[in-house]
């Protein structure tokens, strides 16, 4: 059985020098609350535990200093709201606020966490157990998929009210005992529920357009040209012709097959270049920009950032620290 509590928590804690306090002016008392204060920054974590099973979780950090964060933790899944993420920077994982941030751990895995001095963080997420969302569904329900799937395929999601409602539910809840108990057994169950169908909801969406052979081998193609162009200006029309589809059939099959715009994927895959640039040569800001399409870069740093959490020139000294962490500081 995994220990949620100890595994995924404790070592965080520990790192930090987070200290439990008893001061529920802000939050409910059916959870524990954390603090820390010390030349790193300070910030507050409160959390209600269900044994094993899931995690409720509201924090609010401030940090003085940049610094890195590691740390090894259980298998588990987090489903994660921001408010404001400003100068973070977690790898593996997606930070913007408004848009649904999910965290898939297998045993073991590390996680990595990079903060500027300044930066400001302020969420609410849900953590939960294989205990929960594989033994304890599965002993309700039968026989059920790998809920991961469903939880991956919301990774990003922008336009999820119900998610975010349930997340400001969870954020003014003030229960205790077995109210308490009772109202997070039903945050956690509807946030599964939400997930479940949003992702039947894009598996069916997708299914409605079925691409030909001829049609996948021709965006399979695409995915080299735009790497390789991405200096230049790729316009939807641009890459309809290349794919030798209308512009409309262009769109559908491209979203059914990577699941985002064209614009979204150009955008992301400059962002995955620009930062094998940042890491691996000296170019300047601007040489990099150019390099991946913008003309400004200005306009650079802006879809940088909003993607990754921080500024190319941030994102640079982060890997130039990289032996740096808190531990050590």
């Amino acid at each position: 059985m995994n220990n949620l509590k100890e595994d995924v928590y404790q070592e965080a804690f520990r790192l930090w020098n987070f200290k439990p306090i008893i001061d529920f002016h802000k939050y409910s008392p059916s959870g524990n609350l954390y603090v820390f204060d010390n030349e790193m920054g300070h910030g507050e974590y409160w959390v209600h535990f269900n044994r094993n099973l899931f995690a409720a979780n509201v924090y609010e950090m401030q940090f003085n200093q940049p610094g890195k964060m590691c740390y090894r933790h259980a298998e588990h899944i987090s489903i994660c709201l921001y408010e404001s993420s400003e100068g973070l920077f977690a790898e593996g994982y997606y930070a913007e606020p408004g848009a649904v941030s999910v965290y898939i751990a297998q045993e073991g895995q590390e996680y990595v966490g990079h903060f500027d001095a300044g930066a400001h963080v302020k969420a609410s997420s849900i953590t939960i157990s294989p205990d929960y969302y594989r033994d304890y569904l599965q002993q309700r329900f039968g026989s059920i998929p790998d809920i991961r799937r469903a939880f991956a395929k919301v990774d990003g999601k922008k336009d999820f009210p119900e998610l975010i409602m349930l997340f400001k539910r969870m954020q003014k809840y003030r229960g205790d005992g077995i109210a308490a108990d009772l109202f997070y057994e039903g945050i956690v169950a509807e946030a599964i529920g939400l997930v479940i169908k949003r992702a039947n909801d894009i598996d069916g969406a997708n299914k409605g357009m079925l691409l030909s052979s001829e049609d996948k081998h021709a965006l399979d193609g695409l995915e080299t040209y735009v790497w390789n162009h991405l200096d230049e200006d790729l316009t939807v029309e641009c890459l309809a012709r290349i794919s030798c589809m209308g512009l409309t059939k262009f769109k559908e099959s491209f979203k059914a097959r990577y699941g985002c715009t064209p614009a979204a994927y150009i955008q992301n895959q400059r962002v995955i270049k620009a930062k094998s640039l940042l890491e691996q040569t000296d170019f300047s800001i601007a040489t990099i920009a150019s390099a991946v399409g913008y003309g400004k870069p200005s306009a650079f740093s802006k879809a940088f950032k909003r993607i990754t959490g921080v500024l190319p020139g941030a994102y640079k000294e982060r890997m130039l620290r990289e032996g740096s962490s808190y531990a050590a500081v």
